[in-house]
Formats: structure tokens, sequence, C-alpha cells
């Protein structure tokens, strides 16, 4: 589904994005190129289709939106040239109406927007409904955190896949997975799985790659596709990783980012790497409990299917 073209139509608070996806302007070649849209498609949705509608089904917004495309693109560039954007709210009580009345207009003005659908993407929500998987109460109290924005009852259960992430830790210690204990955790996760099946998984380049922690053979995490394999267990991935990354995890470039050789050749950029491998070196310091005061970084493992 990444693959489709898409657009970021609107937002529920910080994490919650939603997207219009568009089926028909997929094909093999355009995806291999990206899932942006044209800036001719983007103009005619917004002219011919989301600002006609905002002021049909939401008349007391008009004058909130901008006259076009063209203006809205000028307006929200800033003098750098990068976009930043504003927002408009909408009752939640017109959603249904806007959404409805969007869609329709979208296949009405060209034929390749046909069966648009709306997709919701929460983003950074790991450990955001973070339980006690043995406690009934706070199982449903996550639930109802995590869904606090879908009309639960309008779920289809059958199309839906539940993402469930165990992580294990023993306080100062860091703990990791060992390679050769990847097929019994495999035959765990799947019990109803004959293990000659769990074998060829393991030996498929394709569908099952390890996560080598610090080039050591013994020490690797993995990540596999088992939809093909699980049968009736119903689980279609699974990853197996250590949290030790989160020390070296950035957003954006920095110190930690990956350096090409090319740098070395300028003796500028070669006294800013050194500089950056002595700040890593006495944050690695910290994490490993050496400096005075700090008590030192855990790593735990994470197991999700």
């Amino acid at each position: 589904m990444h693959k489709i073209p898409n657009i970021a139509l609107g937002k529920v608070q910080q994490r919650h994005v939603v997207r219009v996806f568009f089926p028909r302007l997929y094909s093999h070649s355009a995806s291999l190129l990206g899932v942006g849209m044209s800036q001719a498609d983007l103009a005619l949705m917004y002219d011919r289709c989301l600002h006609p509608m905002m002021a049909e089904v939401i008349l007391e917004s008009t004058d909130q939106w901008p006259t076009s495309y063209a203006t809205a693109y000028t307006q929200f560039r800033n003098r750098f040239g990068t976009l930043a954007f504003s927002s408009i709210d909408i009752p939640w009580y017109r959603l249904e109406d806007v959404a409805r009345t969007l869609l329709t207009k979208l296949g009405d003005k060209k034929p390749a927007f046909k069966d648009a659908y709306f997709v919701h993407e929460l983003r950074g929500m790991k450990n955001a409904t973070m339980h006690n998987g043995g406690d009934e109460y706070e199982r449903q109290l996550a639930f109802k955190d995590m869904f606090e924005h879908v009309d639960v009852g309008s779920l289809v259960v059958q199309d839906w896949q539940v993402d469930v992430a165990l992580a294990i830790g023993v306080p100062g210690h860091v703990v990791t997975w060992r390679e050769s204990c990847h097929q019994e955790l495999l035959g765990h996760l799947m019990p109803n799985t004959p293990m000659p099946r769990i074998d060829r998984l393991m030996k498929n380049k394709g569908n099952l790659h390890l996560d080598r922690m610090l080039q050591v053979k013994e020490f690797a995490g993995f990540h596999a596709n088992t939809a093909n394999v699980a049968g009736r267990d119903g689980i279609s991935y699974v990853q197996a990783y250590c949290t030790s990354k989160n020390v070296t995890y950035q957003l954006n470039p920095g110190v930690f980012r990956r350096r090409q050789a090319k740098e070395l050749l300028q003796k500028e950029m070669e006294e800013k790497i050194i500089w950056d491998l002595d700040v890593m070196s006495k944050i690695f310091f910290e994490c490993a409990g050496e400096q005075e005061g700090v008590a030192g970084h855990d790593g735990c493992t994470r197991l999700e299917i």
C-alpha cells in the first residue's frame, strides 16, 4: 500500500495524519519514482474539488481558504523556498459530509481519482499504550487510548492487523538476541507451524534477514516475513531487535550520521570528524556507566509480531 500515490490531507492533534490514496494512479514503473502527486493533479484537487467542497459543506469557513492552489503555494512558501503550512479546523460532526462529498467530487473531475479512499496514519505511537498484557483492565484502557479518535463501531475486525510488542530487560544490563535461539523463538510464536517449514524460512534470505549487533556472529536479531509460513497462527511478520540503537538514533543528521570517505580528503572536515568521534566516545563512556554520577544506559530486547 505504501507504493500507492497519496497525499496528506489533514491531521488530528499532532500524531494522527489523514491521507487520501489513489489506487488508479498506481503503476509499477511510477512506484519506483515515489508516491508523490504531480503539481497539476494537486492543483486540480484543490481548485476543482477541495475548495468548492468546503464552500458547499462548511459555508462559514470559505473566508479561511486560499482562492486557488497557486495562491496557497505562494502563501505557504517562506523566503528559503520551503513550505510551512497552517491548518483549518473542521468540526467533527461535519467530517462524514466532508469525506463523502470530497471523494465524489474527486471521482467526477478525473477518472484516475475514482475509488480513492482514506487512510489514518498514527505516527510516533510506539510505547504510547504500554501496559501489562496480563491485566484485562490495562488492556482495555490501552485500547481506548489508542482508538480515541476512531469510530470503533464502524471497524471490520477481519480487515485489521494488530502489532504486538514485548520488551524484555534486566536492570543494569544490555540484553540482546542470540542467533542460535531464533529457531526456538519462531517455533514458540508459531506453534502450529511444522518445524521443517520454519527451517526453510530461516534459510530463505528473501523472507528472513539477520540484524547483527557489533558484528558478532552470535549476537543477532532478525526480521522475517511469515505470512506464507504461519498458516492458522495468523502471524504475518516477526521482528526481534535490541533497543541499544536508541543511543545513536537521531531524527536529523548529527554526530552519528553516516560518513563518506571523501570527507577525509578535506582538512576542515577531517578535524570535524575527529571532534565528533570524541563526542561519540564520551556518550558511549556514559552509557557504559563509567562516568561518575551517571548510572549508565540499559538496553532491552523487543519482540514485535
